[in-house]
This record gives C-alpha cells, sequence and structure tokens, in this order.
C-alpha cells in the first residue's frame, strides 16, 4: 500500500507499509555496526519505547541503521517513510492517519529535516491515536516530544596519529574495515598491506569516519591509486562528489548533504560555521567569542545549535568543552569563505593568533608553568602549524621563524621530532638569510640538534651542534658554545671517552658562572648519559649540574630525565631495587607533563625491572614493552637512555603465557596510550627500601651539611639557602650534591624525607653526628 506522490510541499515519497523484509534494501553489507543494530533491536522490541530518534550528521549512516534494526525485530507491519526531500510537509497527519494499519506496527520517517515541524506534530499525533503503534525516526537533529528517546548514530571508529603500518591493528578500525570492502567491490584484489595501510588510515580519519564519505572516496579508485587519493586530499583537490545512479540526489555527494544541512541555518550561524573553518583543530567558546568579537550569550546560542545541528562536535577530554568541525563541512565552509572574499582576512587573523601564542608560550614551556602550557598546546598544534604554514606562505618567512624557534621545546616533549626538525631546517635559513649566524640562527641549529639527536639522527645532529657552537662563538656567549659543543661530542657513536671528558670538564667550568641555563643542563645530562659507562664520578657530577639547574628553572621533565639516568647508573652498579625506585619517579614525573619522546624507554626500563622482580607479572610487562615499542615507533624517538633487552623479557613472558594470552597482551599494548601505559607501569609500586637504607642507618654529615639539608626540607631554592647562609649558590649545589651522595638519594624530596624522619625519632632534631 503507498501513499500517492503528492505536489509542492507534500510528500514526494513513497509510503511503503508491509513486513520488515520488504523495507528499504540494500546491495552492500553494513559495515561496524553490529553493536548498534542489537540494541537498536532490543529498545524498538520493548512496549514502553514508543518513539525512538536516530541523531547524528550527515552521510553517517542513520538510514541505513534503521532498517537494519527493524528487520531484526517481530513486528507484524512496519511503514516507511522517506522525507528527506519533503519540504514543509504539509498533509502529512492526514496521510499517515489514514494508512496506518489498526494493528502492532512500527512507523520509520526517515530524514524530517526539513519538515520538522509537520513530522513533530503528526507524530504527537499518531501516537496518542494509534495505542499500539510505535515511531522510529531519523534525522540530524530530534523532535523534542515528550517520551523521546534518542540513539546517538556516531561515525565509524577510525585511527589516530601518527599511523603505524600495523596492518593487524589498523584493519580493527570499522572505518578501514569499511573502505576495504568498498575498494573490493571496485577492485577484486585489493588488500590492505604495510605499503598503503598508513593512507588508508590517513583517508578515513579525514573523511571523520562518516561512512557515504569512505564509500565515494573508495570508489575513486576507479580513477586513482590509494596515495594519490591521499595527495588529492592533502592538497584539498576535489575527490567527493559522483554519480552513483543507485543514490538518492541528496546521497551522491557529501556536498549535497553540507548543503542541506546550511539551509536548515539562519544567517549568524551561517557566518559563523564558515569562519570557523579556518580552524584546523579544536577550540572553545573562548577563542570564538575572541576570534569574532562575539558576546559570550551568543556565542553559547550559536556554538550549541551548531552542535545540534551536528556541523561540529565535542571532543570528548578532561576540562573545558572543545569543538572540531568535521573535514568534510570544513571544505565546504572554506569554498564559501573564499567565494566571498573573505578567506585571506580570516586566515591572516588566525595566524596572528596562533604567532602571539606560540611567542607567548616560549619561556613557559620550561618553570612552573610547563606543564599547563605543554597541556595547552597540545589540542591546539594542528592549528599552531596551520599558522607556521601560512605565514611562510605569505611571505612572513621570519615570523614563521620565531614561532617554530619558539615551540622546539613543544616538539622535543611531544615526539614531534621529524616534524620540528623540518620547521627548524626552514628557521635557520631565514635567520642566517637575515641577520647571519647570529645568536637566533645558533639557537635554532641547537634546537634543530637536540631534535634530530632524540631521533637518532646522529650526523645531522653533529652537525647542527657544530654550526651552532660556531655560531655562539661569534655571539660571544660562551655558555651556550660550550653546551653545543658538549652536545657534539655525544653525537658521535661510538662517543669517545676522550672527547666527553673534554666537553664534560669546559661545560662544568662554563656553567659554574650565573649565565647557565636549561640549555645547559640538557647538555650536561646528554654528556652524562654517554658518560655513565666511561666514567661514574663524571657522569654523577654532570647529573648534579644538570639536577640543580632544572630544580632552579623548575623544569619538571629535565628532573624526570636526570632520575632516569641516575637509575642507569644504579644499574649499572648492580643496585637493582634502587635503580628500579628511580625510575617509577622519573615516569610519574615525565608522565605528569605528558612526555612522549623520552617516556617510552624510561617505561620500558621500568617494565624490565618490574619483569626481574615480579616474574608473574608476565602479562603486563608484554604489554608494557609492547606499549613502549609502539609509541617509539610513533614519535621515531632514539635516545640511548636506559640499556636493557626488551626482546629477551618478551622471549622469556612468551614462553611463561599461552600464545592466545601473550598475542592478547601485545594488541593490548598497541592500544595503549603514552598516559595509559605509564599510569599501567605505575600502579606497580617500586620495591620498598631496604632495612639498611639511608633513612634508618646512621649518616656522617658536618654540620654544615645538616644545616643545608635542614633548609632544603623546608623547600628553599639554592639560591635562598646561598642567601640564608651567606654562601655562593655553587657552594650550595656542592652541600646538596655532597648530602645527597651520603644519603644515598636520589632527589631534594628524599633529603627532606631524611630530614623528618629524623626528627620523628629524635624530637626536634639534633645537630650532626
Amino acid at each position: 500500500m503507498t501513499a500517492g506522490a503528492l505536489g509542492s510541499g507534500k510528500l514526494r515519497s513513497q509510503l511503503i507499509i508491509d513486513t520488515p523484509s520488504r523495507s528499504p534494501s540494500h546491495r552492500t553489507t553494513l559495515v561496524g555496526r553490529d553493536l548498534e543494530v542489537l540494541t537498536l533491536s532490543a529498545q524498538l522490541g520493548r512496549d514502553e519505547h514508543q518513539l525512538i530518534t536516530l541523531t547524528g550528521p550527515g552521510g553517517v549512516g542513520k538510514s541505513r541503521l534503521a532498517c537494519a534494526a527493524v528487520a531484526a525485530v517481530p513486528i507484524a507491519r512496519v511503514a516507511y517513510l522517506d522525507l528527506h526531500e519533503t519540504v514543509g510537509g504539509d498533509g502529512l497527519t492526514e496521510t499517515l492517519a489514514a494508512r496506518l494499519p489498526d494493528e502492532p506496527s512500527l512507523l520509520i520517517l526517515d530524514g524530517f529535516e526539513q519538515a520538522a515541524a509537520a513530522t513533530a506534530e503528526a507524530v504527537d499525533t499518531l501516537l496518542s491515536r494509534f495505542s499500539r503503534l510505535r515511531v522510529l525516526t531519523t534525522s540530524r537533529r530530534p523532535l523534542h516530544l515528550y517520551g523521546e528517546r534518542l540513539f546517538p548514530v556516531l561515525p565509524l571508529p577510525t585511527p589516530t596519529p601518527p599511523y603505524r603500518q600495523d596492518v593487524l591493528e589498523l584493519q580493527d578500525h570499522a572505518a578501514v574495515e569499511l573502505f576495504v570492502d568498498r575498494a573490493r567491490a571496485i577492485d577484486p584484489s585489493f588488500a590492505l598491506t604495510a605499503q598503503n595501510a598508513q593512507a588508508v588510515a590517513e583517508i578515513c580519519t579525514r573523511m571523520d569516519g562518516l561512512p557515504l564519505a569512505i564509500e565515494l572516496v573508495a570508489e575513486k579508485l576507479r580513477l586513482f591509486r590509494v596515495d594519490s587519493l591521499l595527495t588529492r586530499l592533502r592538497e584539498g583537490r576535489p575527490v567527493l562528489g559522483g554519480d552513483h545512479a543507485a543514490r538518492s540526489p541528496l546521497h551522491r555527494s557529501v556536498r549535497s548533504i553540507t548543503e542541506h544541512s546550511f539551509r536548515l541555518l539562519d544567517t549568524e550561524q551561517r557566518a559563523l560555521i564558515t569562519r570557523l573553518s579556518v580552524f584546523t583543530g579544536s577550540m572553545n567558546l573562548t577563542t570564538v567569542e575572541e576570534f569574532w568579537d562575539l558576546p559570550t550569550h551568543r556565542t553559547e546560542q550559536v556554538v550549541e545549535a551548531l552542535v545540534g545541528h551536528h556541523l561540529l562536535r565535542v571532543t570528548p577530554g578532561s576540562g573545558e568543552p572543545r569543538f572540531t568541525m568535521f573535514n568534510t563541512v570544513r571544505e565546504f565552509c572554506l569554498e564559501r569563505l573564499a567565494a566571498t572574499g573573505e578567506l585571506p582576512d580570516a586566515r591572516r587573523r588566525h595566524a596572528e593568533r596562533f604567532l602571539a601564542l606560540a611567542l607567548q608560550a616560549e619561556d613557559c614551556l620550561t618553570g612552573p608553568q610547563q606543564a599547563q602550557w605543554l597541556q595547552r598546546l597540545a589540542p591546539l598544534h594542528e592549528d599552531l602549524l596551520a599558522a607556521l604554514t601560512h605565514l611562510e606562505a605569505s611571505g612572513r618567512r621570519m615570523d614563521a621563524a620565531r614561532a617554530a624557534l619558539a615551540l622546539h621545546r613543544f616538539w622535543l616533549v611531544r615526539g614531534h621530532l621529524a616534524l620540528g626538525e623540518q620547521w627548524l631546517a626552514k628557521a635557520s635559513t631565514a635567520f642566517l638569510a637575515v641577520t647571519g649566524p647570529g645568536e637566533l640562527n645558533a639557537r635554532a641549529e641547537a634546537a634543530r640538534g637536540q631534535l634530530a639527536l632524540a631521533g637518532g639522527k646522529t650526523r645531522l645532529a653533529a652537525d647542527c651542534f657544530r654550526h651552532a657552537a660556531r655560531a655562539f662563538h661569534e655571539a660571544g656567549d660562551t655558555v651556550q658554545e660550550k653546551a653545543a659543543l658538549a652536545q657534539l661530542a655525544v653525537s658521535h657513536r661510538p662517543a669517545e671517552p676522550a672527547a666527553v671528558r673534554k666537553a664534560a670538564v669546559k661545560l662544568l667550568d662554563a656553567a659554574a658562572g650565573k649565565g647557565a641555563t636549561v640549555e645547559a643542563a640538557n647538555a650536561a645530562l646528554a654528556l652524562a648519559t654517554g658518560s655513565r659507562l666511561i666514567d661514574a664520578k663524571l657522569a654523577a657530577d654532570l647529573l648534579d649540574m644538570a639536577n640543580a639547574l632544572f630544580m632552579r628553572a623548575r623544569d619538571v621533565r629535565g628532573e624526570g630525565l636526570v632520575l632516569a639516568v641516575r637509575g642507569a647508573l644504579a644499574d649499572s652498579r648492580g643496585d637493582q631495587a634502587l635503580a628500579e625506585r628511580l625510575l617509577w619517579e622519573s615516569l610519574h614525573r615525565l608522565r605528569a607533563i605528558g612526555e612522549h619522546t623520552m617516556l617510552p624507554t624510561v617505561l620500558e626500563g621500568h617494565a624490565l625491572h618490574v619483569w626481574r622482580r615480579l616474574p608473574s607479572q608476565g602479562h603486563r610487562v608484554a604489554r608494557l614493552l609492547t606499549a613502549a615499542s609502539a609509541l617509539q615507533e610513533a614519535t621515531g624517538a632514539r635516545p640511548p637512555l636506559v640499556a636493557g633487552d626488551a626482546e629477551a623479557a618478551l622471549r622469556d613472558a612468551r614462553r611463561l603465557l599461552s600464545g592466545p594470552e601473550y598475542e592478547a597482551a601485545r594488541r593490548e599494548g598497541r592500544t595503549l596510550s603514552a598516559d595509559a601505559a605509564a599510569g599501567e607501569a605505575l600502579a606497580v609500586g617500586p620495591p620498598a627500601p631496604e632495612p639498611t637504607s639511608a633513612v634508618s642507618r646512621p649518616v656522617q654529615l658536618t654540620a654544615r651539611q645538616y644545616e643545608v639539608a635542614m633548609l632544603v626540607s623546608q623547600g628553599l631554592t639554592n639560591r635562598q639557602i646561598s642567601q640564608q647562609l651567606r654562601l655562593s649558590e655553587w657552594t650550595v649545589v656542592n652541600h646538596v650534591r655532597q648530602v645527597m651522595r651520603r644519603l644515598d638519594v636520589p632527589s631534594r624530596i628524599h633529603v627532606a624525607q631524611w630530614v623528618m624522619d629524623r626528627q620523628r625519632r629524635n624530637g626536634l632534631g639534633t645537630l650532626a653526628e
């Protein structure tokens, strides 16, 4: 039975009333929706669920999911009406009321956005008139009727960058599975391989996991290879679209769906979503408000409306809500912005904003606000890169270079090594062209060398540090010159002992003055890492200096790395318990700031110690070692920080675990984020100190050393202690160093703990023994 096609402003689609098996069918398989089909079918089977609305962005597959779920529901009669191209919906209530059967039935109203008011009125009336009727609707937004149950339909899961080559891992993502399925319809020999897996993963992510977009881009394999498709997407060239005869006009392209969504917006909403398209990452309400000079209440109203229309989506995470735009929507909006001539000014304002932010962040990426700024910049990284690209393309190479230099610590900490190295190479060239081999050029070369060294590019790192040292020398900056020469000494593989000792002596001498910086501390840390197997005492002296400088700057990352190298020294002495405690504390600090470059190596070292102490934790250790390997693969980091044999431990774990258990642990490990992996490792507490540890055994301190230890326990810095005792700051540093050695503890926190424990045993405290 059908409802006749009506004229303008009336129903133009057929009303199909029959059994569920006769509802609209599809010629392709439904991929990645098994759980949603089961859940929706169960809800449709419950009598109390009279009205269910599937909501989600255009092209997400709401109609397809509805039909698949209905086919599994034991309902005698199903009525289906396609409302996608219906405007107004006059006569909808009368048409449906006259034709619905007077028996238990289910009415599907598919795509009512352009007839929302008429659909809401019809559904409300029908549910009141037909007691045995249930209604299933699909739309970008709900009907807002009493008793309505919403069923959000989300995009298919996509891989997260940086994309790996692991085929087994990538094909578990439903978006990739859909692409491969549709690609095989075009080319039966198509397969996901190590050569094309990363390209397929990026394509699916660029399509936002929207099934329609993925299907349309897969159809282009008739004309292009996968790598060519990705190149066209990166260049912004048209890929989506088509004239597939089996699809309705609305679903033949993502553009038509987006145009359909735009018709539902008012003028202010259209203007805002169009202007926001210059943002490539996420944004918060404050950003939107400041960027377009909107009052707070209007910002909230407009953004809420855009989220309701599924043109903006809320980014999951802690803290304030952040919003991102679907890539497919962004491309459409950028075209509109270009057509009106507003695109150049919008891009300029965007670049100016993020240039200012990068320059502001430079001095905050070390010091007490380090963790906050690293966390702040992380969701803005894509927009920072877009700003750099625009500045360079518009001829503002010096501004782009200054911003790149300001961001180098962020790139180093977060593991964007290759990307940062490329931008710093451009920055060095720009500085050299304008100012010659001066301080800015030297800083850019030194920063580039740090990124290259962390990535295992030792030859490139050596060249960078050599150029930096020469430029610092010409600029008269002795401390920075010695720091660059120290980094140069450890860039050679293997490091020459004589060169390392010479560089260490010069750096220790240069850093004794007031001009020592975090860069000098990083150089001392690198020298200590390179010399720990050559000269343990020299390594300890360098670590003391580095730790003092890091603590003065309140650089949590630096302090964490000093703990890691001290752990390696303890391990080389055979003190595995102390090594594990040091690595545990290092991991704790690195996790606190969201470190990605060095954290995987520290994680691996800690996991190896856990394996030696607790062989029953084989499943956890296999998971952690795999996570560390995957994180290193993602960043490309190759730091020579903590020595260990992860492969041997994995072989041992494989012998203890069954095959399925071992493979499950490995697969779970590859999916762990850096934060999750560090959290799991920290859940295994470090071994308790031995009864004869520094806390309990008699310790011989001089009166001055005990006085310094007391001030350390009060939280005073080296500078404050030097002022109170009227000593030079480096004399205080040496006293603190000797105290830590005599107590055999790795940090000032442990010194403070020793003092408090002693005071608890002896009352208010006594002078040194």
